[in-house]
């Protein structure tokens, strides 16, 4: 592999732009491969490529820039407060007709010349280094360095036709699947589960019979038994958006409310009964409760359950040695405070929006907002 030296200010690649269809690079490290060149380049002398209007149709890219799309915000956050993940994560390809290698001014210094690049992936990439060249000190920008990936010949018609359907090969990582990176996680998977196990990807596994409670369960049922005193974490984690965003932000109050150092696998088997007893008893709760006002059991279910349980010692939750009798409180007392706390939350929320319900305001689209669950909490 050949290896470069730092670049002068002026960039090759843009004088280039102004004189053939070719580009030129002073990567600073290229290596010809079997399908083809590989090298590593800064944003610096990748910024002036894709900086005109025209350059998606020069470089004949798929697509043009997409604009503010959320992974275009997070590459230029990512370019603006850490280059050097920038070019850690991803890499550009490139069609080219030929790749020629050319000295340079000084030793050691060899360009590539590109012939006729076609940009294959990485467009929104080049385009993200583009806009932030003039915001950016040249210094900040060759601290991120991208691989580039050139293919020439039957190798360019394959990486082509590859790329054009990547998407379909790829298993998306979620808010969920980074849930495995959090301490606090790692701590609660290497936890002595007795005859279970926990897996944030797959939930508790808990008892002889092997009863699974999905993520989404140990979740809801944590923001059920929270400590705080407002049902913020029971609303976030009321929808599958809602816990996606609360999984995704471990550094916001909320994730650390549910996911925090203290937490045992005694703890969350509480929470989980505790939130499944409290969800067992609204489901047998007849027909005629649900009506009016009553639909705030049917669109609130989860402010209902979070009331419920307040009058649970929350803060010995995880606790293995608290005195308190969770399984007896939980078993016998549980299912009628529940009943009683959604007659209860009914009732206020009648008395305070007796309008809701009428045209314009529906239980369906007034009964799930955190406004209103502050208001009754």
């Amino acid at each position: 592999m050949h290896t470069i030296s730092s670049s002068t200010f002026s960039s090759s690649a843009e004088r280039s732009l102004a004189t053939d269809p070719g580009l030129s690079l002073r990567p600073l490290r290229f290596a010809q491969l079997t399908r083809g060149w590989s090298a590593d380049v800064t944003a610096a002398d990748l910024a002036p490529i894709a900086a005109s209007v025209a350059a998606p149709r020069r470089l004949r890219a798929k697509r043009g820039y997409l604009g503010g799309t959320a992974a275009n915000v997070e590459l230029t956050r990512m370019l603006e407060e850490r280059p050097e993940d920038f070019g850690a994560v991803g890499q550009i390809v490139w069609g080219a007709e030929a790749v020629e290698v050319r000295p340079g001014l000084r030793p050691f210094a060899d360009c590539l010349r590109v012939v006729e690049p076609e940009c294959i992936d990485g467009l929104q990439r080049l385009r993200v280094i583009a806009d932030l060249r003039d915001r950016l000190p040249r210094e900040h920008l060759e601290r991120a360095v991208i691989r580039l990936e050139i293919r020439c010949g039957g190798e360019r018609d394959r990486a082509r036709r590859t790329h054009d359907g990547a998407d379909r090969c790829l298993n998306v990582s979620t808010a969920q699947d980074r849930l495995i990176r959090c301490p606090n996680i790692r701590r609660l998977m290497d936890a002595d589960w007795e005859k279970g196990d926990f897996d944030p990807r797959r939930g508790v596994t808990a008892g002889p019979h092997g009863l699974r409670f999905s993520m989404a369960d140990v979740t809801s049922a944590l923001a059920c038994l929270s400590d705080g005193s407002q049902p913020v974490a029971a609303h976030r984690a009321a929808t599958p958006q809602g816990q996606e965003a609360l999984w995704g932000d471990h550094a916001s109050a909320v994730y650390r409310g549910l996911f925090h150092g203290r937490m045992s696998p005694v703890g969350v088997m509480r929470a989980v009964e505790a939130w499944r007893t409290a969800r067992s008893a609204l489901a047998e709760m007849p027909r005629k409760s649900r009506q009016g006002h009553g639909h705030l059991i049917e669109y609130a279910p989860e402010l209902i359950c979070w009331k419920a349980c307040r009058w649970l010692p929350l803060l010995t939750l995880h606790d293995p040695k608290s005195p308190f009798a969770w399984e007896r409180a939980i078993e016998r007392d549980l299912p009628g405070r529940t009943v009683q706390a959604a007659e209860s939350l009914v009732a206020h929320y009648k008395a305070l929006h007796p309008e809701h319900g009428r045209s314009g305001s529906s239980y369906k689209s007034e009964a799930p907002k955190l406004d209103l669950w502050r208001e009754l909490a």
